[in-house]
């Protein structure tokens, strides 16, 4: 990979796939490798209870053997909830759509002799991680689409999509997490809105973000700003009227999603029931004090007798310790650290672009500019405004009021914006460019070639970009960020280690 063929439509197509795979596999291959020479750590955290009696098929081991570093943390969750549903009131903080999807699968996939090879946990494994590098690649391509209309530049869009590739919460792209699923979903959303805001096919990938990750509400916000963006430039009566009905019209069956599974929620925990559970899922709950779904109790899911009853924000402040300032201890002061570099990179150059544009920013870029203003604006500073918002808003929250350490995963599977700021490290006024390419582009322009300075004015080539040696101090520490928290993040989680 010294060197990258010029940049085409069909050759980064290709790319994007083979980029997409090879970073996953590289994932793949890293845990495998962590996994067998380390020991794992004992965390103290949710192991999914299995029958201890039932045999083993003949591939189980090697399952373990290939992927079992995967198969950590919330990947616990996942897996459990694909096998049993929500059988504990602690698994609502996992949101239905992933494990659902990998149950519909799997239990498919049951009536066949696969089944006979494998057990169900294990096949889910295996589902999850083929499912996540499926929807990694999509929200690769996803997101090029994206960054190429949104920065007016296929180069930066060709870096902004390898920096995804190998971004600091890699591995949780690969485990059996929401992130992959989520990034695609909301990439799309993203890009469907600047496009056609009106399109009633917008509702799908919307409401399939709002069912993958609590954060997925803040995607309406998408929508409604450039439904608003394009009220304002297409006004007249008729106009407005059609876009607030189309637009109501996908508000209304995008909330009643939500509202089913809110509803399945309280049928399986607010009421006495008896669910056919197996034995081991039942001792698990008694043994650690679970609440086990259908024995709603008088003092059990306090949520239940809510105005609103909704179960997410009672069990992530109740089980998970979530709330307002709540993190801020001195013992999670690594925590912070470990965000600090997602948080400062988003933070200022946040910062920067709101202060550089300030007028354009309270005016929230919804009127028309005079030509000069036009002139001056790059793309990129005229579209990127409410996708800064929405990235501010994520970090300032997170550092409010969740664990602060999962900023970094939140940041890279919710957002372009930490892209689209390191790859400006690369392509924009902080570019560093070699001495050899400048004598070179020096010596076309003597000898008469034309547009020989063009490109090295806007970006560097890709193959710069390799070229460690060569670049300044920012640009090696953004990589040392991305391709170090790829590798350290890949060997401790896959241990069992706390992560990110």
């Amino acid at each position: 990979m010294s060197e990258l063929p010029p940049s085409s439509g069909s050759f980064l197509h290709i790319s994007i796939t083979k980029l997409a795979i090879g970073s996953r596999l590289f994932v793949i291959v890293l845990q495998l490798i962590a996994n067998q020479l380390l020991p794992d750590h004992n965390a103290g955290v949710f192991v999914a209870p299995h029958d201890k009696e039932a045999p083993d098929r003949p591939l189980d081991a090697l399952v373990r053997f290939t992927l079992g570093g995967l198969n950590r943390w919330d990947g616990q969750y996942f897996l459990h909830i694909a096998e049993h549903g929500y059988t504990y009131e602690n698994a609502l903080a996992f949101f239905p759509l992933f494990p659902f999807i990998l149950k519909i699968v799997s239990s498919a996939l049951s009536s066949y002799e696969v089944v006979t090879f494998v057990s169900y946990r294990e096949l889910s494994l295996v589902l999850a991680v083929l499912f996540n590098m499926v929807c990694f690649i999509g929200a690769a391509k996803a997101l090029f689409r994206l960054s190429k209309h949104v920065l007016g530049s296929q180069k930066k869009a060709e870096i902004a999509v390898l920096l995804f590739c190998f971004n600091p919460a890699s591995i949780f792209f690969t485990a059996p997490y929401t992130e992959s699923l989520y990034a695609w979903l909301s990439f799309v959303v993203m890009y469907q809105s600047m496009e056609d805001v009106t399109s009633i096919f917008l509702t799908i990938p919307l409401s399939l973000s709002i069912l993958c990750r609590s954060n997925g509400m803040f995607n309406i916000g998408f929508v409604l700003y450039f439904a608003v963006r394009r009220i304002v430039a297409q006004y007249n009566f008729h106009n407005v009227i059609c876009i607030c009905s189309r637009l109501f019209s996908m508000l209304i069956i995008v909330l009643f999603h939500y509202g089913i599974a809110q509803v399945y929620n309280y049928y399986l925990f607010c009421f006495v029931q008896k669910f056919n559970f197996p034995d081991h899922v039942r001792e698990y709950a008694a043994e650690h004090g679970l609440v086990l779904a259908g024995n709603k109790t008088d003092d059990s899911s306090p949520w239940c007798t809510s105005l609103l009853p909704l179960s997410y924000s009672y069990v992530q402040s109740h089980y998970w310790n979530v709330g307002f300032l709540r993190y801020y201890e001195l013992k999670q002061l690594p925590n912070f650290l470990l965000a600090l570099p997602a948080i400062y990179l988003t933070l200022t150059n946040s910062y920067q672009y709101l202060c550089e544009h300030w007028d354009y920013a309270v005016r929230l870029g919804l009127f028309r500019l005079t030509k000069k203003q036009h002139k001056l604006m790059r793309p990129y500073d005229r579209f990127a405004l409410v996708f800064v918002v929405h990235a501010l808003v994520l970090t300032i929250f997170s550092l409010l009021f969740v664990h602060v350490q999962v900023t970094t995963r939140l940041l890279c599977a919710a957002s372009p914006v930490l892209y689209w700021f390191t790859a400006e490290y690369f392509t924009g006024e902080r570019t560093f460019i070699k001495r050899q390419v400048i004598r070179k582009l020096s010596k076309q322009v003597k000898d008469g070639e034309e547009n020989s300075c063009t490109h090295v004015l806007n970006h560097i080539e890709l193959s710069d970009l390799l070229d460690f040696r060569w670049m300044n101090g920012p640009q090696q520490a953004i990589l040392v960020y991305f391709f170090g928290y790829t590798v350290i993040g890949t060997v401790l989680f896959s241990n069992f280690y706390p992560w990110t």
